[in-house]
C-alpha cells in the first residue's frame, strides 16, 4: 500500500506587469496580470515579474488595491512551516539577542513586514499575546502560530484583533470584538495595569519603552508636563527619575483613571487632570514647565490626511515650544506612518519659527529594536520621536 504524500501542493503562480528591480514587498492590483484561474483571496502564490524572473512568494488578494504582499524572496511551498519557523526566529531575536525579558514582559514579537509577516503585529503583554491582523492571507495562517505560542507559554491568553480599515479593504469577514484580558506588565522596574486588546493599538504602547527610559534620565529636578499621557508611562518615568513635579493630562477619562491607578501602585507622585492637550498648553503659564512630552494619537491614517494632520501636529508643537521654559526640553512624537521623518522635521522647523524660539534637536529616535525596520519597506518605521532643546 502506498503512503499518502505529505508534500504540500504546488502554489499557484502570478505574473506581474512590471520588471522588478528592488525588493519592496508590496504590489498593487494594477501591477499584476489577471490570472486565467484566480486563486482564492488570501492565497499564497509564487510570483514572477514581467520577464519571468522569480520574485518570490506572497499573499494574493484581488479584492484589495494592495493586492500582493510578499513574504519571501524564494519559493515557499510549505507556508505553514515557513511562518512557524519565522515566529520561532522572531521570538529568539527578542528573548535571546535583545534579552528583553530582563527588563520587561511587554514587547513586540512580530512587527509585520519588519519580521516578514505581512499585515500582522503581535505583542506580548504580560501573560497575554495580542495579535492585530490587517491581511486576509495572514489571517488564514494564524492557527499554527497560536498553537506554537500556547505550546511555549501554556498559561497565556491569546487575543485577536482586526484593523477595521484594513479589514474592509481586504474583504475580511468581521470578527467579534474579543473580551479584554486584564494583565499586569513590568518595564524598567515599574508595573502597569493593562487591559490587553482594548484602547489604542494592542492595549499598551510597547514601542515607546526606550523613549520612556530616556525621559527618566532627563527628568531629574524638572517640572514635567505629559500631554496625551495615556496610561502614564512618560509621567511615571519622569517621577521615577526625580522630577520636581509631574502633571499628566489626557482627554480620555479612562486613561486618566488608569494613570492614577498606575502611579499609586508604583508609589510615584504624579498629578493628573482630564483635559485637551491644546487647551492645557494655551492655559499653561509661560515657562512653568521645563520638560514637555507631546505624544498625541495617530492623526494621519491615510495619505489624503497628511496635510491636515501635519497642520494639527504643527499647532500642538508650536504651543509646546512656545510655552516650555527657556533652556527646557520638548519630547515630541508622531506615530503616523504616512508622515515621513523629513515631513516630521519640517513640521517641527515651521512650529519653532511660528513660536519664535530657537530649537535644537538633541536626539531623533523611533521605536525600540523589537520593532525592526525592513530597509526594503520603509513603512515599517512609523514612530518618530524628537528630543528638542528650546532656547
Amino acid at each position: 500500500m502506498s503512503r499518502r504524500s505529505t508534500t504540500p501542493p504546488r502554489l499557484p503562480e502570478l505574473r506581474l506587469k512590471i520588471r522588478v528591480n528592488g525588493r519592496h514587498p508590496w504590489f498593487y492590483r494594477k501591477m499584476i496580470q489577471k490570472p486565467e484561474q484566480a486563486p482564492p483571496a488570501g492565497s499564497p502564490c509564487r510570483v514572477r515579474d514581467r520577464d519571468g524572473s522569480l520574485v518570490g512568494t506572497g499573499f494574493y488578494n484581488p479584492r484589495a488595491e494592495l493586492a500582493l504582499r510578499m513574504f519571501a524572496d524564494e519559493v515557499v511551498d510549505d507556508v505553514r512551516s515557513h511562518f512557524v519557523e519565522a515566529l520561532r526566529a522572531a521570538v529568539a531575536l527578542r528573548e535571546d539577542t535583545l534579552q528583553l525579558p530582563r527588563i520587561t514582559d511587554a514587547y513586540r514579537i512580530v512587527h509585520a513586514e519588519g519580521d516578514g509577516f505581512p499585515g500582522l503585529v503581535l505583542d506580548r503583554l504580560g501573560n497575554a499575546f495580542v495579535a492585530q491582523v490587517s491581511s486576509l492571507g495572514m489571517l488564514q495562517q494564524l492557527e499554527p502560530l497560536g498553537e506554537w505560542l500556547l505550546g511555549k507559554h501554556p498559561q497565556s491568553r491569546l487575543v485577536l484583533l482586526q484593523d477595521k480599515d484594513w479589514a474592509e479593504r481586504e474583504g475580511m469577514e468581521k470578527l467579534p470584538r474579543p473580551a479584554a484580558v486584564a494583565t499586569t506588565v513590568r518595564e524598567h522596574g515599574l508595573t502597569y495595569a493593562v487591559q490587553a486588546g482594548t484602547g489604542h493599538k494592542t492595549g499598551f504602547f510597547a514601542d515607546q519603552r526606550d523613549n520612556r527610559w530616556i525621559v527618566r534620565q532627563l527628568a531629574k529636578g524638572r517640572s514635567v508636563l505629559d500631554l496625551c499621557c495615556n496610561s502614564g508611562g512618560f509621567a511615571m518615568n519622569a517621577a521615577a527619575g526625580g522630577a520636581a513635579k509631574v502633571l499628566a493630562i489626557d482627554l480620555d477619562e479612562a486613561m486618566v483613571e488608569q494613570t492614577v491607578h498606575n502611579a499609586k501602585a508604583n508609589k510615584l507622585p504624579v498629578v493628573t487632570a482630564h483635559g485637551d492637550a491644546f487647551d492645557a498648553l494655551r492655559d499653561a503659564q509661560q515657562g512653568a514647565h521645563d520638560l514637555v512630552v507631546l505624544d498625541p494619537p495617530k492623526w494621519v491614517h491615510h495619505r489624503d490626511e497628511i496635510e491636515a494632520g501635519l497642520q494639527r501636529y504643527g499647532d500642538l508643537n508650536r504651543l509646546g515650544i512656545a510655552k516650555v521654559a527657556r533652556g527646557g526640553l520638548v519630547v515630541t512624537c508622531s506615530c503616523s506612518g504616512s508622515v515621513s521623518e523629513s515631513d516630521f522635521l519640517r513640521m517641527l522647523r515651521d512650529a519653532a519659527a511660528a513660536a519664535r524660539r530657537d530649537v535644537r534637536v538633541l536626539m531623533l529616535r523611533g521605536a525600540g529594536a523589537d520593532h525592526p525596520v525592513a530597509l526594503e519597506c520603509p513603512e515599517t518605521r512609523y514612530l518618530k520621536v524628537a528630543v528638542l532643546q528650546v532656547r
